[in-house]
């Protein structure tokens, strides 16, 4: 995969990219996320309906790739927080440094909805929507969130002033709550309190941490085989960093969990770099599921190893990478 700017103006931006059968796409980005405004191409059908599977994969590897690399290059947010590698990363880092007391605040739930998959004497913490019809092939996704952790930063006096100048109760504020125990009203008054304390702090002084989930969503194969999402409760107005997705499996103990969390998100990583084409850097050439719909793109189309299962027993090598 290669891609070049080829020009651009306020509004968005037209690139090159050529893909991994060096066919060349010529695309164009409108800076809002996620809008590609034009996308043209002489290496396989226009109808979709009528390209190959395969091919038809690598003409969405390229358009990946493309709101990937004007990220890169110019900035922009073309590419949603939960898609985005190094969203995802800084989000496996924060899980991995909480110690264990945050850890299950924030986790806990999560890992007893997985285990009363198998221990019928635990209570889900969120019943199962009437329309999943196969408990076991569900997928819990929970939202987290970031923020700036203010010891590590050295700014606990400046957020306690900033606090109480917006009315707000610092120590009440900083306690950690579930969405569902927040109006509307409070988070936007934290949020403005949050954007006033970073927009003079120097980026490469703030160090983040887990600030946030979101209650727990079940996404469930629907009567038309669609995957349809129940959502819970967002934690936060703005959009997540990264979305943990898991089938009903997971270590039993909590201590275990935090690790299992940290390498699925690794394999999310793993996942982002290989649906735009690229073997993943070195540290994320790891097996296990990460996000879902790469999952099932891993099944469908023939391009792509087995990344979520590993390779099959009959597999003379074994290598995926």
């Amino acid at each position: 995969m290669h891609a070049s700017i080829e020009g651009e103006d306020d509004g968005g931006c037209g690139l090159t990219v050529v893909d991994n059968n060096d066919v060349e796409h010529w695309i164009e980005i409108k800076y809002d996320r996620s809008e590609i405004s034009y996308h043209e191409q002489d290496g396989y059908p226009d109808d979709p309906a009528k390209r190959k599977d395969d091919n038809d994969e690598h003409v969405n590897q390229a358009r990946r790739y493309a709101k990937y690399y004007v990220y890169q290059q110019r900035g922009y947010d073309t590419v949603a927080n939960a898609d985005n590698p190094a969203y995802i990363d800084a989000v496996r880092e924060a899980v991995a440094e909480l110690t264990n007391e945050e850890f299950e605040r924030y986790f806990k739930p999560l890992h007893q909805q997985i285990q009363s998959h198998h221990d019928n004497s635990i209570e889900r913490p969120v019943d199962l929507p009437s329309g999943v019809r196969a408990p076991d092939a569900v997928v819990y996704e929970l939202d987290v969130y970031l923020g700036v952790d203010l010891a590590a930063s050295e700014l606990e006096n400046r957020a306690e002033a900033i606090a109480q100048a917006h009315g707000l109760d610092f120590e009440e504020g900083t306690a950690t709550k579930f969405g569902s125990e927040v109006t509307d009203s409070d988070l936007q008054d934290w949020e403005d309190a949050g954007e006033e304390l970073v927009q003079d702090a120097d980026p490469s002084d703030l160090e983040t941490t887990v600030s946030a989930v979101s209650g727990i969503h079940v996404g469930y194969p629907n009567i038309r085989g669609e995957h349809q999402v129940k959502r819970s409760h967002d934690a936060l107005t703005r959009e997540p960093d990264a979305t943990i997705e898991l089938i009903p499996s997971a270590p039993d103990s909590l201590e275990e969990f935090q690790p299992f969390l940290e390498h699925h998100l690794r394999c999310q990583v793993r996942d982002c770099f290989v649906g735009m084409g690229f073997h993943p850097p070195e540290a994320y050439r790891v097996i296990g599921f990460g996000k879902f719909i790469s999952a099932r793109r891993y099944d469908q189309y023939d391009l792509y190893p087995p990344l979520h299962t590993g390779p099959d027993k009959d597999d003379d090598d074994g290598l995926l990478f």
